[in-house]
This record gives C-alpha cells, sequence and structure tokens, in this order.
C-alpha cells in the first residue's frame, strides 16, 4: 500500500533510530482504499519515566485489528482513519476521528465521535448479521 524510493530515504538522527530501520521523507498510495493513523505512546529506551507518542501508517484494517490485539489498549492516544476520494463528501482525501473500534466476523467496523458506525474497509464483501464484538475504544479523547 505505502510505497517509497530510495532518494527519499532519510537520515534520522542518532539518538531517535531504531536499530534495522529506514526513515523515509516521502511515500506514496498506490491503493485508494482506506488506512490508517494509529497513536502510540511508548516508553522512551534511556528514560523508563519519560513517554513519546509514536504514530503509525496502518494500510489495511486487518493489520489494524492485529496491531490493536496486540497493545494495551489505554496506550493508544489516537487513531484516524484516511479515507479515499471516492469515499468523502469532498470528493479529497479526508480524515475522520476514530472513538470505537468493532468486529463483525474478521471485518473492522468503526465508530467515529458523533456515534455513526461505517465499515474500515467498504471494498470487501459485506458480512452478513455477524455478531458484534467491541475491540477497542479510546480511553479518554486527548484535550489541546
Amino acid at each position: 500500500m505505502f510505497v517509497s524510493h530510495p532518494q527519499y530515504e532519510f537520515s534520522y538522527p542518532l539518538r531517535f533510530e531504531e536499530p534495522g530501520a529506514q526513515y523515509w521523507r516521502v511515500m506514496a498510495l498506490n491503493l485508494h482504499a482506506p488506512w490508517f493513523l494509529l497513536s502510540v505512546e511508548h516508553v522512551a529506551p534511556d528514560e523508563p519515566d519519560e513517554t513519546f507518542v509514536r504514530t503509525l501508517c496502518i494500510g489495511w484494517e486487518f493489520d489494524l485489528v492485529a496491531t490493536l490485539r496486540n497493545l494495551d489498549g489505554s496506550r493508544v492516544k489516537g487513531l484516524v482513519c484516511m479515507l479515499p476520494a471516492w469515499q468523502s463528501e469532498t470528493g479529497q482525501w479526508s480524515a475522520r476521528e476514530i472513538r470505537e473500534v468493532w468486529l463483525r466476523g474478521d471485518h473492522a467496523v468503526l465508530v467515529d465521535p458523533t456515534g455513526e458506525r461505517f465499515d474500515a474497509n467498504p471494498i470487501l464483501e459485506p458480512v452478513g448479521h455477524a455478531k458484534m464484538e467491541l475491540l477497542w475504544r479510546i480511553a479518554s479523547p486527548c484535550k489541546r
């Protein structure tokens, strides 16, 4: 889903670099489908009393579900669904804040701050009347 090229590789300051990781200044999307920004709080490796938030770009609903299943939900600080132009009222990419993720079979159903539910990936075949199971709910939305 995400693509980059060698000329966009970025040398990251050593203090923050993760061993074996590569960093990119530019990435492209090769599929116009919903994708996600998941912000997760981490403990600084050198400073156990210090935390920082890292945001993951997740290109597919199944990866989002797997990531949420493997995290302590209280560490999740925010989730945004990026909607492609064909799925947006504006005809442009748009962002939709997510407060809950439910599972209906193997598919994710998202709930925005107004309580509206929508499929995480409307391209996939809908799952009939399968039972809904809460996977994640934001503990307390961040305020500025």
